[in-house]
């Protein structure tokens, strides 16, 4: 009865809107909010747009307000104040009528299903988080203008650029981020010689917002070893893994008995990395210790996220806190970090150090700039000059051809304009950077949401530019 209940409104569909009547067309274009049908923090919306003299359609949906991801709409039919549409990945379409311009009466009609009434609200201000970097920055004569970074008591020096260069930088890079040459970058932070000459955010984004730095919490985690070592908690990074964990008694035995601190830091453990199985696990840190081995440890470099959990188990072993309480105590609060959250995946206490640490871009720029002046922050030594020297310094070849790798901090080039700069680099999926440059003595930051597009083309247009910066 369903699917003969469907055929009937799909015949009725298609008189209703043959020949594709759009007197009240005009009514239509723009944003329409929707809700999710168990999440209440997301909501997905429909933009409808002039396209080729038609009337096309484009999805999003939205996490916390903020954009989260997008979809397929084909098939946009309006005829007077009725409208319909379909949703290829979802196989439902969607009917409605207009309702005072503000709203659409309907639902969606799903194969085999009943039909599941949703009324659309609409939402122009959704653009700015969705399709517009800026405000207003798709409109005819648009152009970028430069904003002063503001002091807010953090500890951070906020102040204009400092030279004609500095500003063609950022009159040059700003307005490519702007236009999405390089994806969705939601801030982009620059420090020069101590100062915070640039703060910029896009979609929607504020300097108050949290952003998760993915793989950039790898670095994190090798400044917490490091203060772990220069306060005696850790003695040695050639220590062997069945030392500290004595449980496990298989790390005494062949190749597993070889592995020791530093493979974990260097990503030369020898283990299989299975990245994805290890993040699934019901125990992350139980499934990486007893993982095949694949190499002999320190012969091979493979990156994997495995070895970082084991090291948060290491700190916990060696201190008796948790990585995240350990943090807090010795270098979130001495960097002045109050707003940050790690408690995404986390287990039995132990918190992901993967991937899963959420900070406020100035923050990150707190913890580049300490790696800059070696292991100082306003007057503090936070992490010896020592640690930071040797945990940021080549230790191993990569996959990746030009880029080395220290104890979990990435060594890469830029190339501008004929001159190399040796780049220290925490390095996130989705662009969660943070560019550390000592030549010219500068931190660049960036966040986004890049899981769609290229992660790293930003790195490309740092490199096309950062020479400006050396003049």
């Amino acid at each position: 009865m369903k699917l003969k209940s469907n055929i009937i409104i799909i015949m009725l569909l298609s008189v209703m809107f043959s020949g594709n009547k759009n007197g009240k067309a005009n009514d239509f274009i723009g944003f329409w909010e929707g809700p999710h049908p168990e999440d209440i923090t997301k909501k997905f919306y429909i933009q409808f747009i002039y396209h080729n003299n038609e009337i096309a359609a484009n999805g999003f949906w939205t996490k916390k307000g903020f954009y989260d991801s997008k979809f397929k709409v084909d098939s946009v039919r309006i005829a007077n104040d009725s409208i319909r549409f379909y949703i290829p990945i979802w196989n439902c379409f969607y009917i409605g009528r207009l309702s005072e311009s503000k709203y659409i009466n309907g639902g969606f009609m799903c194969e085999g299903e009943p039909f599941d009434s949703v009324s659309l609200t609409k939402n122009n201000e959704i653009s700015t988080f969705l399709t517009q970097a800026k405000p207003n920055c798709t409109s005819k004569g648009y152009t970028y203008s430069y904003n002063r970074p503001v002091f807010l008591k953090d500890n951070i020096q906020a102040s204009p650029y400092q030279s004609s260069m500095d500003s063609l930088f950022i009159y040059s890079i700003i307005p490519e981020i702007i236009r999405g040459d390089y994806g969705r970058i939601n801030s982009f932070l620059l420090l020069k010689d101590g100062k915070l000459i640039c703060e910029e955010y896009f979609y929607g984004y504020t300097h108050t917002d949290l952003h998760q730095i993915e793989s950039s919490t790898k670095s994190i985690t090798s400044l917490l070893i490091g203060i772990a070592m220069d306060l005696g908690f850790i003695t040695s990074l050639d220590e062997p893994l069945y030392q500290i964990f004595p449980a496990y008694k298989h790390l005494e035995t062949g190749q597993y008995s070889y592995i020791s601190i530093y493979h974990l830091l260097t990503m030369t453990s020898g283990y299989d990395t299975e990245n994805d199985a290890v993040f699934h696990a019901e125990n992350r840190i139980d499934y990486a210790i007893k993982r095949e081995m694949a190499h002999h440890p320190g012969d091979t470099f493979g990156y994997d996220g495995g070895n970082t959990e084991i090291l948060g188990a290491v700190i916990k072993a060696k201190t008796g806190m948790y990585a995240d309480e350990f943090a807090e105590k010795y270098l979130l609060t001495p960097l002045n970090i109050k707003s940050y959250n790690w408690d995404i995946l986390k287990q039995d206490g132990f918190p992901c150090m993967g991937g899963s640490l959420k900070l406020r871009p100035r923050d990150m720029a707190k913890i580049g700039l300490m790696v800059l002046n070696k292991g100082k922050f306003d007057n503090q030594q936070i992490v010896s000059q020592y640690w930071i020297k040797e945990s940021t310094s080549v230790k191993t070849k990569t996959h990746i051809k030009g880029d080395s790798y220290g104890y979990h901090w990435w060594n890469i080039e830029f190339k501008s304009n004929g001159i190399t700069y040796e780049t220290i680099w925490a390095n996130g999926l989705g662009s969660q950077f943070v560019y550390i440059i000592p030549e010219i003595n500068a931190v660049i930051v960036t966040t986004g949401f890049n899981y769609e597009n290229d992660s790293w083309s930003i790195t490309g247009g740092i490199s096309k530019y950062i020479y400006l910066l050396g003049n």
